[in-house]
């Protein structure tokens, strides 16, 4: 009998413990957030290397607004759902598309923006203006990005894939690859880096999801996808949400 009491214990003790590891990331004294700096206007890092961004000045209002800390971890974006995930950190805030794969893995929050792909060619290369165009030809795009697998799913295109954009707009640049594929907002960026300035140009915009930008949590987090989703909702009303991409995305 004293056996199965010692038994029935542990077995409570294991219960409370796993609920209080899952669905606890408001608990903890600082909400860790992933991203990935090299996805302006999203995330980069400024002249003194601190993060700057859409995506860093939106988790922060966030943040401030549902009342909880945050401190943020900069990885590589293939590392973010498999970090998120193993619980190394708590949202990830990326310029992440809320596919529907995506979606059977992470939590997605409300969606924020929506906007079309671009593919950028090296400056002076007028060839290169459809889809088909891209035909025998290499494209570069970011690991783990819906940009990637877009890319891999053409016909006789041959994909090299790296983990910074500035990598793949890189190839580009010195002729390696015929194009790049990224969110209109980050082409319309890179073309005007400094070391990118007068070496490449925008080619043509490509819808190649439905799928808009949302912040990704663990599944089992209720209280903090609760917590972002109902901030997100209330900065949309206010029109907060709408100044913050004002301010980050440009017209063309």
């Amino acid at each position: 009998m004293k056996r199965l009491v010692v038994l029935t214990i542990t077995l409570m003790t294991f219960l409370v413990t796993s609920t209080f590891a899952w669905g606890s990331a408001l608990q903890k004294d600082v909400v860790v957030v992933g991203t990935e700096s090299t996805y302006p206007p999203y995330e980069f890092r400024d002249e003194n290397n601190d993060l700057k961004g859409f995506d860093i000045d939106l988790m922060e209002a966030i943040a401030d607004k549902a009342g909880f800390k945050i401190e943020w971890q900069d990885m590589p974006f293939d590392s973010l759902i498999p970090a998120l995930i193993s619980e190394k950190i708590d949202i990830i805030a990326a310029g992440l598309s809320a596919t529907p794969e995506r979606a059977e893995r992470v939590a997605f929050s409300v969606p924020y923006e929506i906007s079309l792909s671009t593919f950028i060619v090296k400056k002076g290369n007028n060839s290169i203006k459809t889809v088909e165009d891209l035909k025998g030809k290499t494209v570069t795009a970011q690991l783990g990005t819906v940009q990637e697998t877009y890319s891999k799913g053409l016909e006789d295109v041959h994909v090299k894939a790296f983990q910074k954009f500035d990598d793949c707009v890189r190839e580009v640049a010195l002729g390696r690859a015929d194009a790049t594929l990224m969110d209109k907002p980050v082409a319309l960026k890179f073309v005007k880096q400094k070391d990118f300035k007068g070496k490449v140009q925008i080619a043509f915009d490509q819808e190649i999801t439905g799928a808009g930008k949302a912040l990704a949590m663990n599944l089992e987090e209720e209280k903090l996808i609760s917590a972002v989703n109902e901030t997100l909702e209330k900065m949309e009303q206010t029109g907060e949400l709408q100044k913050l991409k004002e301010k980050w995305f440009e017209i063309e």
